[in-house]
């Protein structure tokens, strides 16, 4: 299905132009100081530098400056001081002249008194700006979205020095240096040592010089005050650059990304079909783009173009950025990163969250993605052994990161990994097997669902450190749970190398147009082997480095690489393309786990199960009917997949997901009578829909926090998905109103995973669940061997109790337990031969079983004598008759209990005094 996501426009990363016709911004004076005087700001609308948010306005648009000042009091340059205190002050200070088409001049006068600086110990750094019309409906920024920022220099002689071409030219080309200084000076312009101007007695001088050889030019602007005492220097070095030279990948296979070789050197290697030069940029040379010391050579394989440079002396412990320069024009990452720093969204994330995050070098540049080397990022960490839950049997949890933890009650969007690793516990006692989280690779932002993938390889540090994700799924493993990935390969944002090397018409990775109708973002050609490359060598990093169990595909209809009958027809060739990277999971693990989110015809995903892929299963519209409370399509037959036409066990189905509205909202929303006023009713109505979906054999998933019942719509008013943060409800947990739909689904969950063998080899019977009618009872048996579970189920809205029945194999009236209910039922079951009833009141039900089914049949209730004190259990309430210091309660699923009170039947391990007692409450 698709992703309706944010599209975030991104422009070329073109290596930066220098000289005053290209800035944003140009000042009056050349060069700013705090003492400035007459100080004027002159606006260039149509500067390749800007975003041209405001090019081409009419001279009767109104325009403004939304201004401030970044002072050494500032915390960074985001944090503006002396600002107007509301965005769209129309203020007279703040209007703009027109001067000319796309030019605009704002008058400043005397810095400090501009912006009201009465603090003698503050001084100005930079002046920050954005410019808007008067209405706020448009913006001038920089071309990446940024704040405009002015230098304010410090006191005392300055000078500056433009250079009219970037740093890298492929052909000849004229220079223009300019130099500014805020004394009068001698001024001399050298290419190494050769002086070719000079100017006496100038503030400002302009020449010019032909590089016309490849090679690399040093230029340097000397400027020395007519008195001689003082003098300053600058530097501008500008590398022409050839093809780049031929050469052989060590070992002779060209290998992409940052590979380690064996001497200690590291070999850096990107695939650029098609280009003539590409040069590696690193901290490792301070980011020199001298050619000597950035210069790759190339190598043509299986027709494909590698670029690749061997590097030594880096040391294991340090984070070394790069990037790379492609033809001399484009700035890019590496799309095989294992981490990336990013000039756009990094700054604004909390040093809470990772304080030993890598720095981007603002000091030295702000507007390119960097890839980011550490030789031990990936080698020193311990995993333990863990063996993957048999498919069949699996109960996933799907997480989004950002929204599980943070401020409970609140939408603040500030959910981490190391958060999440509190949580594991929990997730412990509610009985999942697995854990799927919603993408963490590297994406646009820092606020995102994550299916705007920018590099593969990479986790996004707005959810914390590597370790961070390493230390989630290693405690997840040793709580028995599994981790799951979702990975989207039918897209990417706008920051990947690969879109930005290429104009998007003759690009050899991404469609100009997609083939299918589930265009998203930007379209990868399936077809391109280095893609199909990329994918399964994100599949065995992240299987290795991070020790993942398997993967979730998103939006599988787009992975075809042909459609010759249209998207939704059968499509052998998504049917090729989901094996290939199946092969590339179990060459890793073989019991890995594949989950397609295809949501296809029987054929193409029966196809794929015999193969041992999964495929989604989405039950939310007859889910959400039943919750609601209509008849009409609130038959859950589909849980299980044979009777959705699929091969038995390959199906993950679901009530809810990410993409699908909670059932709880359109409950409150579009109830059938009673139902939308009445939460009682609603809970009760949602317990019985986990029973159905839980006891019902086959891999399940539940949506994040959907075991509590969260009901906060996930849509916008076009039903497409509202990506925004979501509240934290974990207060929903033990709410009166709510508990009791966790406690089925604790209850369900801890079934499936103590009794795998049920679920796996039982014979499963159902009553009522292909109905569109509450008027036959629902019935779930399962049985195999000596163990049985039943479920009872008064599907009714309205109306008295029902007495609801059905036949037993094992389940007797010396031999049965009540393993859950709905919260205060109260009924008792009777027994009439091999029939078992029980008056359920409408929206309730009850689930029975055998005592083998929680291995108690052993258990013994009554007092024992042999200890010093007695625990026995009256009604919910567990009694410990005689004295002793400390108790503790737990459920068979490890979860502490609050008090000896009791919310549902069960056995419980009561620990009193360092002695453990198992009681059976009924």
């Amino acid at each position: 299905m698709i992703k309706r996501l944010i599209t975030f426009w991104v422009a070329a990363f073109v290596l930066g132009i220098s000289g005053a016709f290209a800035q944003i911004v140009t000042t009056s004076p050349a060069l700013l100081q705090e003492a400035s005087k007459d100080v004027v700001l002159t606006y260039h609308a149509d500067s390749p530098l800007g975003n041209g948010g405001l090019k081409g306005l009419s001279a009767t648009t109104p325009v403004y400056a939304h201004i401030g000042v970044i002072t050494n009091k500032s915390a960074d340059t985001s944090d503006w001081k002396y600002a107007p205190s509301e965005w769209g002050d129309n203020a007279a200070k703040y209007k703009l002249k027109y001067v000319s088409p796309n030019t605009y001049t704002l008058s400043i006068g005397d810095i400090r008194t501009y912006f009201g600086i009465t603090d003698a110990s503050e001084t100005v750094q930079k002046i920050a700006v954005v410019f808007r019309t008067g209405d706020c409906n448009k913006e001038g920024k920089t071309s990446s979205g940024g704040d405009i920022l002015v230098d304010v220099l410090e006191p005392g002689f300055q000078m500056s020095l433009t250079v009219s071409t970037p740093k890298v030219i492929t052909a000849e080309a004229m220079a223009t240096l300019t130099v500014n200084t805020t004394e009068p000076c001698k001024i001399e312009l050298y290419n190494g040592t050769f002086r070719f101007g000079r100017k006496s007695n100038a503030t400002t001088y302009s020449s010019e010089y032909n590089m016309a050889v490849p090679g690399t030019y040093d230029f340097k602007a000397v400027a020395t005050t007519t008195d001689g005492t003082k003098t300053m220097t600058k530097t501008y070095t500008v590398s022409y650059i050839t093809d780049s030279p031929a050469g052989t990948y060590p070992g002779g296979v060209p290998k992409m990304g940052a590979v380690k070789n064996a001497d200690g050197t590291v070999t850096f290697c990107i695939a650029a079909p098609g280009k003539k030069n590409v040069m590696l940029v690193g901290a490792w040379s301070n980011y020199s783009t001298i050619a000597n010391q950035c210069e790759m050579k190339y190598q043509d394989y299986n027709g494909q173009r590698y670029f690749f440079r061997t590097v030594s002396d880096l040391q294991e412990n340090t984070w070394y950025p790069y990037y790379y320069i492609v033809d001399g024009i484009t700035k890019v990452g590496d799309p095989y990163a294992h981490m990336v720093l990013d000039p756009y969204s990094d700054k604004w994330l909390d040093s809470s969250i990772w304080p030993d995050m890598p720095k981007y070098p603002y000091e030295k540049f702000d507007d390119t993605m960097m890839a980011v080397y550490r030789g031990d990022l990936d080698g020193n960490y311990k995993f333990s052994d863990f063996t993957i839950p048999d498919h069949r049997n699996l109960v996933i949890y799907e997480m989004l990161v950002r929204d599980f933890t943070g401020t409970d009650r609140q939408a603040n969007g500030e959910g981490t990994l190391r958060k999440a690793i509190e949580k594991i516990p929990y997730l412990r006692s509610l009985g999942i097997n697995a854990v799927e989280l919603m993408p963490v690779m590297e994406f646009n932002g820092n606020n995102s669902w994550g299916y705007n993938t920018n590099f593969y390889m990479a986790p996004d540090k707005a959810y914390g450190s590597p370790k961070d994700l390493k230390d989630f799924v290693e405690l997840c493993h040793r709580n028995g749970i599994a981790v799951i990935l979702d990975i989207v390969f039918n897209q990417s944002d706008g920051l990947h190398p690969w879109y930005q090397m290429y104009p998007i018409a003759s690009n050899p990775f991404y469609n100009q147009t997609a083939p299918h109708d589930y265009s998203v973002l930007n379209d990868w050609k399936q077809e391109n082997p280095l893609v199909r490359q990329q994918w399964k060598d994100a599949i065995k990093y992240w299987m290795t480095a991070y020790n993942v169990d398997g993967f979730r595909f998103d939006l599988v209809k787009g992975l075809g690489t042909s459609y010759p009958s249209g998207t939704e027809a059968y499509n052998a060739s998504r049917v090729a393309v989901m094996k290939d990277l199946h092969a590339a999971i179990k060459a890793v693990k073989p019991n890995g786990i594949h989950i397609n989110e295809n949501l296809a015809g029987d054929k193409e995903e029966n196809e794929m199960a015999a193969d041992g892929q999964l495929n989604w299963a989405n039950i939310n519209y007859n889910s959400c009917q039943f919750g609601m409370g209509y008849a009409s399509g609130s038959n859950l037959e589909r849980f299980l997949s044979t009777s959705d036409s699929r091969t038995a066990f390959s199906t993950v189905a679901y009530a809810e997901s990410h993409d699908e509205e909670r059932v709880g909202y359109k409950q409150k929303a579009y109830g059938y009578g009673s139902v939308k006023e009445d939460q009682y009713k609603r809970s009760r109505r949602l317990a019985q829909l986990a029973v159905q979906m839980l006891l019902t054999p086959g891999p399940k998933m539940i949506w994040q926090f959907g075991e509590f019942g969260a009901d906060q719509t996930t849509k916008n008013s076009d039903d497409s998905n509202n990506t925004d943060p979501k509240t934290v409800v974990w207060y929903y947990k033990d709410a009166t109103d709510h508990v009791g739909i966790f406690e089925a689904y604790q209850a369900m969950c801890n079934l499936r995973r103590n009794n795998p063998d049920l679920f796996i080899n039982g014979t499963f019977t159902q009553v009522g669940m292909n109905t569109q009618s509450f008027s036959t009872n629902r019935i779930i048996r399962i049985n195999n061997g000596d163990r049985e579970i039943i479920a009872l189920i008064n599907p009714n809205v309205d109306g008295a109790a029902k007495n609801v029945g059905y036949s037993v194999q094992k389940i007797s009236v010396s031999n049965h337990q009540i393993l859950s209910s709905s919260r205060n039922l109260t009924a008792t079951p009777t027994f009439s031969g091999t029939t078992v009833k029980c008056s359920i009141p409408a929206n309730g039900y009850i689930v029975l079983g055998t005592k083998s089914v929680l291995g108690v049949d052993d258990v013994t209730v009554d007092a024992d004598p042999s200890t010093a004190v007695n625990v026995y259990a009256d009604g919910r309430e567990i009694v410990i008759a005689g004295e002793y210091t400390t108790a503790t309660v737990y459920n068979v699923a490890g979860a502490l209990q609050p008090s000896l009170s009791v919310s549902a039947p069960g056995l419980y391990i009561v620990t009193v005094d360092g002695t453990a007692h198992k009681v059976l409450v009924r």
